[in-house]
């Protein structure tokens, strides 16, 4: 049986870099893996993490995926030189955190034209080649954040519930095609970028220029998610390569502790939304 081909984006890092590598060295070498980065300059990482695979089952292609170009060149290179694309695995993503009115215009579009509609348009050009062929997968990493507010993280939230409403609204046409769309939620991974958001966070609820409550509210919060149970990038990456592997996935992945799952179930189950709101309160100290 020939490889499937597999699209996948944000792999300079994290959990696309470690998807990409899990697939393109699977022992039965049942995957071509079209491995994308933002720029060649940032693709070391992942041609150390390949190794001889390189050229062979993983092929690196340069793709901004908020550039409606390179997503037009990199789609029909692959068709071109593949035959087409069975499996898309959108996974590039930004976080987005800090006080709501004074987050830039241009950081509220760089959340969404990555998150959201960047995801959406690579989506869109290869929906068309899945439906003639009446087979495909579309395997999104979203978040928890996706299905339950995060407290100063409303930009990177909306765009994850942006994202879950426009692919939950899509399964339903396309699985006439035989086509399979799941989404991956995971809490908290243990990431660089992770990193980087936290430490981004207690700057600001140290800096004076903030409203004492905010601030107050931010210390609770950076907090509450450091004592927080966290998921590790393989964690993610098991779930995700199941999805590719299964033939029928199901459409949402919660990839949260198994304490978690309870809690998390009600709180979004409850209709007036007040179960949801206390626990968010919560993580800032606000109860």
């Amino acid at each position: 049986m020939a490889p499937q081909v597999v699209l996948v984006t944000g792999c300079s890092s994290g959990v696309g870099l470690s998807t990409a590598r899990r697939l393109a060295q699977d022992p039965d070498q049942r995957y071509l893996v079209i491995a994308t980065v933002i720029a060649m300059a940032e693709k070391a990482e992942l041609v150390a993490a390949v190794g001889d695979a390189i050229d062979k089952t993983i092929f690196i292609k340069e793709m901004d995926i908020t550039k409606d170009e390179d997503i037009t060149r990199v789609v029909a290179d692959v068709m071109k030189t593949h035959g087409g694309i069975d499996i898309l695995l959108n996974v590039a993503g930004v976080p987005g955190i800090g006080l709501p009115e004074r987050v830039s215009r241009a950081t509220m579009d760089k959340i969404f034209n990555v998150n959201t509609i960047g995801t959406i348009r690579l989506t869109l050009a290869i929906l068309p080649h899945m439906k003639q062929k009446k087979t495909g997968k579309i395997i999104s990493v979203s978040s928890t954040a996706g299905m339950q507010g995060l407290p100063y993280a409303e930009f990177y939230t909306a765009s994850k519930f942006a994202l879950e409403g426009f692919f939950e609204s899509l399964l339903c046409t396309v699985r006439s095609f035989n086509i399979r769309i799941c989404m991956i939620e995971p809490t908290k991974v243990e990431t660089a970028m992770f990193q980087s958001v936290l430490s981004e966070t207690d700057g600001l609820s140290k800096n004076d220029t903030v409203h004492e409550i905010d601030r107050r509210q931010m210390r609770c919060f950076c907090d509450h998610v450091a004592a927080s149970p966290s998921m590790s990038v393989d964690d993610v990456v098991n779930v995700l390569t199941k999805c590719v592997e299964v033939d029928d996935p199901v459409f949402r992945h919660l990839v949260v502790p198994p304490e978690l799952k309870e809690a998390m179930g009600e709180a979004v189950a409850d209709l007036t939304g007040e179960k949801s709101i206390a626990s968010m309160r919560k993580m800032i100290g606000a109860m």
